[in-house]
């Protein structure tokens, strides 16, 4: 048994012993079925409301498995760093913020519902989950596309400028973002469109090999001419993938923009 199992088997074992733990609904790659030895465990832990304000998030952990570390992270969530180095990712909310979950349908990709409840004091998880069972997110369209290149565009004009100003390492970062949505055009013209919100997730199982070493050309170090030289392959790789997409889809794109954009990395 992987060791992140064990600890998920803790963490379901332990809710049913806290009284104030109403519910635990866990998420990721070991509810879709791609867990393995490297994946983290993430939970959204529910609290009694009469007992949220007391809960010691830190000691019930503890109370899991020894961690080297606590910390919040950017988006709010807690993160531990667990003595046997599985990363574990909680977040502890009120019963009342239980509808929260219905958000979740905006991701689109919840291949086992059933998997996700880990423990459910009342039943009331089940029936929020329940919501996601249909959520079907319709990425093959018109206007989804169009907002996919409009992304686009407005990432890659700003790595290209700030690659001009001289910027690199800014540039470098910006590259990822144009990436992101170059990736999520592939996706579209390969309908492999789970891993939509990180698609770089099983990127190497999920689409062709000509578009994965296509795609290794749009990726680069802090070398100037290398970030350039990436830049420009994205411009023709997304002109290429997005002309397909429109001979599909029936959609109109702005073809200048991309040969303005080819001239002007050149300047």
């Amino acid at each position: 048994m992987l060791l992140q199992e064990q600890l998920i088997m803790k963490v379901k074992e332990l809710g049913g012993q806290t009284p104030g733990v109403n519910a635990i609904m866990m998420y990721g790659s070991f509810t879709q079925g791609s867990g393995d030895a490297f994946s983290d465990i993430e939970f959204y832990i529910f609290i009694e409301d009469e007992s949220y304000k007391s809960f010691s998030s830190k000691a019930w952990v503890a109370g899991i498995c020894p961690f080297y570390i606590h910390l919040v992270n950017e988006f709010g969530t807690e993160v531990f760093i667990f003595e046997n180095l599985v990363r574990g990712e909680f977040h502890f909310l009120p019963v009342t913020d239980m509808p929260i979950i219905e958000t979740f349908a905006a991701v689109g990709f919840f291949p086992d519902v059933n998997a996700m409840c880990l423990y459910d004091k009342n039943n009331t998880l089940k029936q929020h989950l329940s919501v996601l069972k249909n959520s079907m997110i319709e990425r093959n369209s018109a206007e989804s596309i169009e907002s996919v290149i409009n992304n686009y565009f407005n990432a890659i004009l700003f790595g290209i400028n700030v690659l001009k100003r001289g910027e690199t390492a800014r540039s470098l970062e910006c590259l990822w973002y144009v990436q992101k949505y170059y990736l999520q055009l592939i996706r579209l013209e390969e309908n492999t469109t789970d891993h939509w919100v990180n698609p770089t997730k099983c990127l190497e199982a999920e689409i062709s090999a000509a578009n994965y070493q296509r795609y290794q050309k749009c990726t680069s170090d802090l070398n100037e001419n290398n970030l350039r030289s990436a830049y420009k392959e994205l411009l023709f790789a997304a002109r290429e993938v997005v002309g397909k997409l429109s001979a599909r889809y029936s959609f109109n794109y702005d073809y200048e923009l991309f040969q303005r954009l080819i001239d002007y990395i050149e300047v």
